[in-house]
């Protein structure tokens, strides 16, 4: 019985330093800039365009010989704006969010592009701009690190952006 209690004890350190090692940590990094002159919140609807993704950041090849990876990586901005129009619409801010549709004076665009997506870090500039004058007002820089898994750091990534977009609103 007593000879047990080291292998117990012994055997819930290793359960605790493997669980400690599993997890993954997520380090965001981001700066935002607002600099519209009228309140964030005059604004009624929303519309978000698909980042830009240069193909030479993810491939070399043509597309006919892109790997699975690699055309995952090319759905990438789709997948963004998508996860992105799901939570701001969760929200209820806007009166109407779409990927597509009529720009005026009392709509806001999303746009932005991917400047870095590897598999240790994915790095987005997003820009906020006046469907009215296409002047931006506001802007969003993000970086996640210690990416594993690129879908879930995708949906992780929309929601930071829809998050963005909520904490403005009275700015």
């Amino acid at each position: 019985m007593s000879a047990l209690k080291p292998l117990l004890l012994c055997c819930i350190l290793l359960m605790v330093l493997l669980s400690a090692c599993t997890t993954t940590s997520t380090t965001i990094i981001d700066e935002e800039v607002v600099t519209n002159p009228k309140p964030m919140y005059t604004y009624k609807s929303l519309i978000i365009r698909d980042f830009e993704l240069k193909r030479e950041m993810y491939t070399d090849s043509s597309v006919a010989d892109m790997s699975g990876r690699e055309s995952r990586y090319s759905k990438i901005p789709a997948e963004l704006s998508e996860h992105i129009e799901r939570y701001v619409k969760a929200r209820r801010t806007y009166r109407e969010v779409s990927r597509d549709g009529q720009v005026n004076a009392s709509t806001l665009v999303v746009t932005g592009r991917f400047t870095r997506v590897g598999r240790f870090k994915i790095s987005v500039v997003v820009s906020l701009h006046d469907g009215d004058s296409d002047q931006e007002v506001a802007y969003f820089r993000q970086t996640l690190w210690d990416v594993i898994d690129t879908t879930e750091t995708i949906n992780n990534l929309g929601r930071e952006v829809a998050d963005f977009i909520d904490r403005i609103q009275y700015k």
